[in-house]
């Protein structure tokens, strides 16, 4: 009979409880030492997408600018551009400090799927938005004056 129980076990190829939860265990240490940093890389992956979303705008409301030239009145203008969670973006013209003109044409013109374009990432947790403030001068150069909030214009140097 112990003849028997001796054969029988030999014959046993599967894995013992103490291996398996050895195993386990090894597991979920590499788990919980590998989900912080993909959980960084994916909200750095967010916050690139953003910056590349904005830069693709403001050069967007530049060329319509540079395009529009002969409709605008060849005075500097200040651009604001919203890039939020759950709307589009917009981007408004103050001629002066009393006209505002709508110019999201710009975008409707250059950027393809413009209405899809959101924020990804959490730069600003208070209200969920982004803005860039741009100057246009009387000849159409472009440039960026701020970004609220700040850190937005400087990620990624």
């Amino acid at each position: 009979m112990f003849k028997f129980l001796r054969e029988r076990k030999k014959d046993n190829k599967g894995f013992t409880l103490v291996e398996l939860v050895i195993v386990i265990a090894i597991l979920a240490i590499l788990v919980g030492l590998l989900a912080p940093q993909y959980t960084k890389y994916v909200e750095k992956s967010r916050k690139s997408a953003d910056v590349n979303n904005m830069d693709e705008l403001i050069k967007a409301v530049e060329v319509y600018e540079i395009d529009h030239a002969s409709k605008t009145t060849g005075v500097e203008q200040k651009v604001t551009i919203t890039l939020t969670k759950t709307t589009a973006p917009t981007a408004k013209i103050t001629t002066g400090d009393t006209d505002v003109k709508d110019v999201t044409d710009a975008f409707t013109e250059y950027v393809k799927n413009w209405t899809n374009v959101r924020l990804k990432s959490n730069w600003d947790a208070a209200n969920g938005t982004v803005k860039a403030n741009i100057t246009i001068s009387a000849d159409g150069g472009v440039k960026v004056d701020s970004y609220n909030p700040p850190e937005f214009g400087t990620y990624g140097e």
